[in-house]
């Protein structure tokens, strides 16, 4: 379990013979790199080296190196797998009982893992308090507005007298039917007769169509003149926990 990564860097590096422009010649930096960083205690980023080099130039012994970082990282599910694909390849008697021994250490009496080193505990701090509130000025209250009396809106007393009127010139008009239609019933001759009933019908008409536009009249003056008297002043005025509401009116 403790044979050096060195001694499978060196065993690659002795059998590999790269040329300008061959990527064997990254992978060996890379190789180099992971011996370095191996010897000064990185295993992890010395694995991270041996990876790149696999990438480039998949060389068996750069498995059993791979595998040996595993170990040293407390690893050893992952470290068999390196093992035992370096095994597939068919190595030296000496390199696969030096595999099958790592693999049988890894069962019997695996490594410990590698603790990551705990972050330290955030540092509590507290708040810093908020500056007191000024107090707030008392606002001056306004003044609610003075209702104004029923006979200034002059719209709603227009359209209640107008339809006072019509309605007025509406049953003159009715009177005036019924009287033609009693002429009519003493008429001497048909003629007459006929004529007064035609002027009482066209009486009624009119007197009917003038009710009827009277009562509209007078009752949109009314509403205009109510919703006019339900004005309201109103009111906010500031209070220690927000503002009241306050309203006034004359019905």
């Amino acid at each position: 379990m403790n044979r050096s990564l060195l001694l499978a860097a060196l065993v690659l590096a002795l059998t590999t013979r790269a040329h300008a422009g061959d990527p064997r010649i990254e992978a060996k930096a890379h190789i180099d790199r992971a011996t370095e960083l191996h010897k000064a205690g990185n295993p992890a980023e010395a694995l991270g080296e041996l990876v790149r080099a696999y990438a480039l130039d998949p060389q068996p012994q750069l498995l059993y190196a791979m595998g040996q970082l595993h170990v040293k990282l407390g690893e050893c599910t992952l470290a068999i797998t390196f093992y035992e694909r370096f095994l597939s390849t068919k190595p030296a008697a000496q390199l696969a009982r030096m595999a099958n021994e790592a693999i049988a250490t890894c069962h019997t009496n695996p490594p410990p893992a590698i603790e990551a080193p705990a972050e330290p505990a955030p540092v509590a701090t507290s708040a810093p308090e908020p500056a007191p509130l000024a107090p707030l000025a008392p606002a001056a209250l306004p003044r609610s507005p003075e209702p104004r009396p029923w006979y200034a809106d002059k719209l709603g007393v227009g359209l209640a007298g107008a339809g006072v009127v019509t309605g007025i010139v509406g049953i003159v008009m009715w009177r005036g039917a019924r009287s033609d239609r009693d002429d009519a019933d003493r008429a001497p001759t048909y003629d007459e007769f006929d004529s007064l009933v035609a002027r009482a019908q066209t009486k009624q008409t009119a007197a009917l169509v003038l009710g009827v536009a009277g009562v509209v009249l007078v009752g949109a003056g009314g509403a205009h003149l109510w919703l006019h008297q339900r004005e309201q002043g109103v009111v906010v005025s500031p209070t220690s926990g927000g503002a009241a509401i306050s309203w006034s009116g004359r019905w």
